[in-house]
């Protein structure tokens, strides 16, 4: 294929420009080109997706640009370049209030522009059944565990806070069926209202006062709730929460009404112990290289923290 820099643009009808390689992509303008690990169909489904987003008014996203066949990519041999725009921004602070004002109100403005789409990508399982599969997965992770003839410190720990992270799961699970979850989930699914579903500090970039939001592989046909509970549980975990959780329901409730029992479906993902049993999960399958010490690191942060997140989140349960 060459040099890619210089013959990449053409493809996307930049003749005789040559893109300046960075790190995984290359600069064209304002637009980034890169190698996409996404298939044909998935660049397409994402593609429509951010075009009706923008369509209905949400222009903060890293749009798909087309190549000069239409096409939302370029295959070359059997690797596939997209180009996006390139979002020149910065991570927004946790600590910095203006910063998470912005965040709630861009998310609430991305949430009104994805509803009812005819080509929706694929939808999600509800909670209440994803509860149960991590409950089940943690139970067979404890049998697996009283199986060893010896034990590790990391099992050691497993065993000593097990009962109390599937009593904290079930107690989630209980608290989500007392809601009207179900019907609000199965509306969602009904008129396709998209979920990012992967939203990090990282896909979120501030530029002066705007915010743009990227990275769209993960999205989903979901609650859109459940967005906020993600980005609300990043801040409990990855900040000093000074800022007290309502007041971020509160911003997004003013440009997105919120039903009744958001509160309390929030706070019973929140109080889901997603973290321990994402590393247990972890440990137990191998899907990561098993470092002791930082593996060990890592499950004693998300003890530490526990009580401080619990005290924090709290507020949603009254």
């Amino acid at each position: 294929m060459g040099d890619l820099a210089v013959s990449l643009p053409a493809y996307f009808g930049f003749s005789g420009v040559r893109a300046i390689k960075e790190r995984g992509y290359y600069l064209l303008n304002s637009a980034k080109i890169y190698k996409s690990t996404s298939s044909p169909q998935e660049i397409n489904a994402r593609y429509n997706l951010l075009r009706q987003i923008e369509e209905a008014g949400f222009n903060f996203a890293d749009t798909i640009i087309p190549a000069t066949t239409g096409a939302p990519f370029v295959s070359l041999g059997r690797e596939i370049f997209v180009m996006t725009k390139n979002i020149k921004g910065r991570e927004p602070d946790f600590e910095n209030f203006c910063d998470m004002k912005i965040i709630f109100e861009t998310l609430a403005r991305f949430h009104l522009a994805a509803k009812n789409f005819k080509n929706a990508p694929q939808k999600s399982a509800p909670l209440s059944e994803i509860f149960s599969k991590q409950i089940s997965i943690l139970g067979a992770a404890v049998k697996q565990t009283n199986r060893r003839q010896r034990l590790s410190d990391f099992d050691v720990l497993i065993l000593k806070h097990a009962d109390s992270y599937t009593e904290r799961a079930k107690n989630a699970a209980e608290i989500l069926s007392a809601t009207d979850y179900e019907n609000l989930f199965l509306h969602a699914l009904k008129n396709n209202h998209i979920c990012h579903n992967a939203l990090k500090e990282e896909t979120f970039s501030i530029c002066e006062n705007n915010c743009y939001i990227t990275r769209f592989e993960e999205a989903v046909v979901d609650l859109q709730l459940a967005d906020i509970a993600s980005v609300l549980r990043r801040y409990a975990r990855k900040s000093s929460r000074q800022i007290p959780v309502k007041n971020f329901l509160e911003i997004y409730d003013k440009i997105s009404p919120l039903p009744s029992s958001a509160e309390k479906i929030i706070f019973a993902q929140l109080l889901f112990p997603w973290a321990f049993l994402k590393i247990v999960s972890q440990f137990y399958s191998k899907k990561q290289k098993f470092i002791p010490a930082a593996t060990d690191a890592r499950m004693s942060a998300v003890l530490s923290e526990q009580q401080n997140y619990d005290a924090y989140i709290e507020e949603l349960r009254k």
